[in-house]
């Protein structure tokens, strides 16, 4: 299950969103000067949809794969 968490982050003095997998932390989200940034140690692959609106699917690792 992922979930969601809003915090301040203390280094970059703003606020970023943790993103929770089965209650562990898997990944950070926040903005960046062309946009937003996600970073994560499990990060696997990025897949553009096209659509009305266009999207992207970021793809984790599975947590014991590393």
């Amino acid at each position: 299950m992922i979930s969601f968490k809003v915090k301040p982050h203390s280094l970059l003095l703003e606020t970023i969103v943790e993103v929770w997998r089965d209650g562990e932390f898997v990944a950070a989200i926040y903005g960046h000067e062309d946009g937003v940034r996600l970073v994560s140690k499990y990060l696997d692959s990025v897949h553009e949809e096209t659509g009305k609106p266009p999207s992207v699917v970021v793809k984790l690792k599975e947590m014991d794969t590393l």
